[in-house]
């Protein structure tokens, strides 16, 4: 797995760069073009960070999520969504890096957050990708918010299926059970994932968590599917 992602970055270094947003060489995605990515916006459930008014939003109050509150900066369309499909099935991780600055920038200051760790993915699916693209983010994620990056709280002791090709109910049955503890949480942990379609992967990386020792479980994707 070493070799695979030192063969990735090395390609990654080697190959003229052009900026999936613009179209001008440099860069994978100019930090200048985030400004054409399509925003989250607002109003949002401070929880779930559905779109609407009201916060909580009906659904968080009918059946509250297992984190005390998500965001993104972006939603999952557009230049952000092809971003990040682009990471995850071609292989193509250099737009993570201000993906995950921009997500950085929007977690609230009064979170009472002591270290940041990844959704984490399988064995066997990082092995065939190089690199676990939300480990990436949350990389950016720590460095940006000076928190520790603890990418080994979880483990994903079942291989799951895309949630992106899944119904709501569907996705909450993919991902149950296929985490487990990978070591004693501290007592706030935010959670980052690169997307958030219905919030199930990480309710039930929260979920986990919180099992595990942690107090407070916070989320952060780069962008949510509405």
């Amino acid at each position: 797995m070493v070799a695979r992602e030192l063969l990735h970055e090395l390609g990654e270094a080697l190959l003229p760069q052009r900026c999936i947003a613009c179209g001008r060489f440099g860069a994978s995605l100019h930090r200048a073009c985030l400004e054409v990515l399509p925003a989250a916006g607002s109003p949002r459930c401070t929880r779930c960070w559905a779109p609407g008014p009201g916060s909580p939003c009906a659904a968080c109050l009918a059946d509250p999520p297992p984190f005390e509150g998500l965001r993104a900066p972006y939603r999952f369309a557009g230049v952000a969504r092809r971003a990040l499909l682009e990471a995850k099935f071609r292989g193509i991780s250099a737009h993570l890096d201000p993906l995950g600055d921009a997500a950085a920038e929007v977690v609230p200051r009064r979170w009472p957050i002591d270290a940041v760790t990844p959704i984490p993915l399988h064995g066997s699916r990082r092995r065939r990708r190089g690199f676990n693209q939300s480990e990436l983010i949350a990389s950016r994620v720590a460095a940006a918010l000076g928190l520790p990056l603890h990418a080994d709280l979880l483990r994903r002791v079942r291989a799951t299926g895309p949630q992106t090709a899944l119904g709501r109910d569907r996705r909450a049955s993919n991902v149950a059970g296929a985490f487990a503890a990978g070591g004693p949480p501290p007592a706030g942990v935010l959670l980052v994932d690169d997307v958030s379609t219905t919030g199930a992967t990480l309710a039930a990386a929260a979920r986990t968590l919180l099992e595990g020792g942690a107090r407070r479980v916070y989320a952060l994707a780069v962008a949510r599917e509405d």
